[in-house]
């Protein structure tokens, strides 16, 4: 090996975060479908149990991630901060074609840094926000209260209408939900009706 090659160190710090945090989010998610049965030790439980709280300290500024087109009719906002894979992202996706809208045509980002949030729906400026879970919806309405007292009705974030409502995770926990969900979304479908006026 010349001097001047580098040294494979292997994952960097932040790679081994990403990877225990989705790990995590994958056992969370395997535990609400009833899957409760995997060999951990004592250790790595407690370590996954907490891993959110000690993520939130060990970070001193928020991890910020959007994708989607820079002139998207929706701007999604999620609490998960997962981007909706696996069955999330299908029951999404089922949603979104519900409402002829292609998930493509949406841009989506997470919850985790408000003031990143605001400057990227000023950036989009969509005809509307969709905030789905509980972070999103107190980030969007700038209200406390529990999600079931905010959604199905519209709040004004950054000078647009948006629609705080469950979340895809929250609907395959409780099925019950798929309807005001449903509800909630003829409500956007209607302010985007073209000749709809903001």
């Amino acid at each position: 090996m010349a001097v001047s090659d580098p040294i494979n160190t292997g994952p960097s710090t932040d790679d081994l975060l990403a990877v225990i945090q989705d790990f995590s989010r994958y056992l969370r998610f395997q535990k609400t479908l009833g899957f409760t049965r995997y060999d951990l030790s004592p250790q790595s439980r407690a370590i996954l149990d907490t891993w959110g709280e000690k993520q939130k300290s060990a970070r001193s500024t928020p991890v910020f991630h959007s994708h989607g087109p820079a002139s998207a009719a929706i701007v999604i906002v999620d609490s998960e901060g997962t981007f909706f894979s696996g069955p999330v992202g299908g029951l999404l996706k089922k949603i979104l074609a519900a409402m002829k809208v292609s998930f493509d045509g949406v841009s989506l980002c997470n919850a985790s840094d408000p003031a990143a949030v605001k400057n990227h729906v000023q950036a989009v400026r969509p005809n509307t926000v969709i905030a789905l879970g509980d972070q999103a919806a107190k980030l969007v309405t700038g209200r406390q209260e529990p999600l079931e007292s905010l959604r199905g009705r519209f709040f004004t974030f950054q000078g647009i209408k948006a629609m705080p409502t469950y979340h895809p995770l929250q609907l395959l926990e409780n099925p019950a939900l798929k309807r005001p969900v449903w509800e909630d979304m003829q409500q956007v479908m209607k302010i985007m009706e073209p000749g709809h006026d903001r």
